[in-house]
């Protein structure tokens, strides 16, 4: 009988939101804080561990997650970007797991589905990356295996690269375009407000 896979998920929620001007991350939809929600859809797959890799005002992002079964990672250094907070993760992942699913706390219309989606493509082959893929555009969740962490920390190289040097241990999955959006500034905010409402309906 197979063993099931260890996978930890990490949620980069460390971005600055200089787009934004106040924190986006603390800005409501649909009833609770994008970064609750984000967090919220994760928890719902039973990864092995849930890190949170913060950033900007840390303290108020952590008190939003204070009843969740979480583990907060601070990245001091998140002005300097993503690869700053992929490394920060990463370094974190506890030693018990083989994997890890990123994701970004800023996508409010990534569901626990697509989650799913990525452990279970993981589980039967153990490849070395299941990468998500929206159309044309490679993007987060993606799970990477352990062994690539060092790479990614200390290339700094995007999943194209990795796909590029692992073609034949990878598996590539096609989610929905809409699922793609993010919020960076407010106009995006104001279209993830009515693109809420609209999901809250349905």
């Amino acid at each position: 009988m197979t063993t099931p896979p260890r996978v930890a998920a990490v949620v980069l929620a460390a971005g600055a939101s200089s787009r934004m001007g106040s924190h986006k991350l603390l800005l409501p939809l649909a009833g609770e804080s994008l970064v609750r929600r984000a967090v919220r859809r994760v928890l719902a797959v039973p990864f092995a561990h849930t890190l949170i890799v913060l950033g900007r005002e840390s303290p108020r992002v952590a008190a939003e997650l204070a009843d969740l079964a979480v583990t907060l990672v601070e990245n001091r250094r998140y002005a300097e970007g993503l690869a700053g907070s992929f490394r920060a993760g990463a370094a974190a992942v506890p030693g018990d797991v083989e994997a890890a699913v990123f994701t970004f706390a800023d996508r409010p219309f990534v569901t626990t589905g697509l989650y799913r989606r990525v452990v279970a493509a993981y589980a039967p082959r153990r490849p070395l990356i299941v990468a998500g893929r929206y159309g044309e555009v490679l993007a987060p969740p993606h799970l990477i295996r352990r062994e690539l962490f060092a790479r990614v920390a200390d290339e700094g190289v995007g999943i194209r690269p990795l796909l590029d040097s692992h073609a034949a241990q990878s598996i590539v999955l096609d989610f929905p375009p809409e699922a793609l959006f993010d919020v960076d500034d407010p106009a995006d905010y104001e279209r993830a407000l009515v693109l809420g409402a609209g999901e809250a309906r349905a």
